[in-house]
């Protein structure tokens, strides 16, 4: 029996494959990243929940139950309407 040639992928074609496998890589490696990156998000903004939990409630004890504004610090009453629908 006649040993039969090994084929081989030319030059070009080759380089072609690897440049795909490569940019395949890099996206699955991007991926793991964002994912890695959401994890930390979402547990940071965990921790900001809590602390922003706790210093209302802190607020809330000083100066009871308010409407205060985020643009100048400036408290109001709660219109009685917002007690009776928040109960």
């Amino acid at each position: 029996m006649a040993k039969s040639k090994a084929k081989k992928l030319s030059s070009k074609e080759l380089e072609a494959i690897r440049e795909l496998q490569n940019s395949i890589n890099t996206i699955i490696m991007n991926l793991g990243n964002a994912v890695i990156v959401q994890q930390q998000l979402v547990a940071k903004q965990t921790t900001l929940a809590a602390e922003w939990k706790t210093e209302t409630a802190k607020l809330e004890k000083k100066y009871g139950n308010v409407n205060i504004s985020l643009e100048d610090g400036l408290i109001t009453d709660v219109p009685v309407e917002e007690l009776a629908t928040a109960k």
